[in-house]
């Protein structure tokens, strides 16, 4: 026979577990940004910490408020319903990691379109992604707030209007940034075969970092608007945050594979500069003695050399 805690301890407990493992992986990816990329602007590390500092506070505090629940308050039913402080902590910290990720890609965006010497009509975009962070982290703070004055688990069903409207936006906004990588990088093909492969990669990179974390946030808004009096949702809400972090590591850690890759295929100095990470970048994990200046020409797509080159901006990364 089941047990009736399966639907809320249960999963809390399988959330925990995932969140565990998701929260090793970003500690391990932190430690290779910095091993590899020592020479990163100040901005982006400032940023990585920052990250790490708010999914290491999630992570802490859900585990305070598991230990809380089981330990401290063993046998007493009553407590289980009740949100905590540390709850509302790990929840706000969550928020906070979510909308530090796609400001970040916000302000890539907003650099690439300024390096491409885009149409002034399609900055509306990073504008409109900033937005959607905005929106995302406003109603999150609201959430969190709505649920610390509840109280109850039991009353967590009544900020389901919030609920929907954070994870909403959040989706909005992931499927906007890959959108936006996607549309600005096949922009630039050219009849150059193997400048269209990494245009490829490219945007099969974009693709799956930022379809990963709109999947989840689909997935929140379904177990919690389908699985009232639940934790169902927390499967998909409490890891969220560090795919997030995982999906931001990953592609600032992978730009010398790409970086190499490019090489490779002889298509020597050609990419899509999302702005320098530094003045002087790190060569990356692999290889040392190659060329640490890894910021190319966006015009270099087109076949031909520009005498001027668009500004770069120290605070985004390169995307090889």
């Amino acid at each position: 026979m089941a047990s009736p805690l399966d639907s809320t301890m249960g999963v809390w407990l399988v959330s925990l577990f995932l969140g565990t493992i998701l929260y090793g992986m970003g500690l391990i990816q932190t430690y290779l940004y910095f091993h590899w990329y020592t020479k990163d602007h100040w901005g982006v590390k400032a940023v990585v910490i920052c990250l790490l500092i708010c999914e290491t506070l999630q992570i802490t505090f859900f585990f305070c408020a598991t230990y809380w629940l089981l330990i401290d308050h063993f046998g007493d039913f009553n407590a289980l319903v009740v949100i905590t402080w540390h709850e509302s902590v790990q929840l706000l910290a969550g928020y906070l990691s979510v909308f530090i990720v796609q400001m970040y890609f916000a302000y890539c965006i907003y650099a690439l379109l300024h390096n491409m010497r885009a149409n002034p009509k399609y900055k509306i975009m990073p504008i409109f992604i900033t937005a959607l962070a905005l929106l995302q982290i406003g109603a999150g703070i609201a959430q969190t707030a709505v649920s610390t004055e509840l109280g109850s688990f039991t009353l967590l069903y009544q900020t389901k209007g919030i609920a929907t409207l954070q994870a909403a936006s959040a989706l909005v906004c992931d499927v906007s940034i890959t959108g936006c990588f996607c549309y600005t990088l096949n922009s630039k093909k050219s009849t150059i075969k193997s400048t269209n492969s990494l245009l490829n990669m490219l945007m099969i990179n974009a693709v799956n970092r930022g379809m990963l974390t709109a999947f989840t946030a689909a997935l929140h808004i379904i177990l919690f608007l389908s699985f009232p009096n639940s934790f169902w949702f927390s499967l998909a809400l409490v890891p969220s945050g560090k795919l997030y972090m995982n999906s931001m590591l990953a592609t600032l850690n992978t730009r010398e594979h790409i970086r190499q890759s490019t090489q490779e295929n002889s298509v020597g100095r050609i990419s899509i500069s999302l702005g320098n990470l530094s003045s002087n970048p790190s060569s990356g994990p692999t290889n040392p003695q190659t060329p640490a200046d890894t910021t190319m020409d966006i015009s270099s797509l087109n076949g031909h050399n520009s005498h001027n080159q668009g500004k770069k901006y120290p605070f985004t990364a390169n995307m090889v």
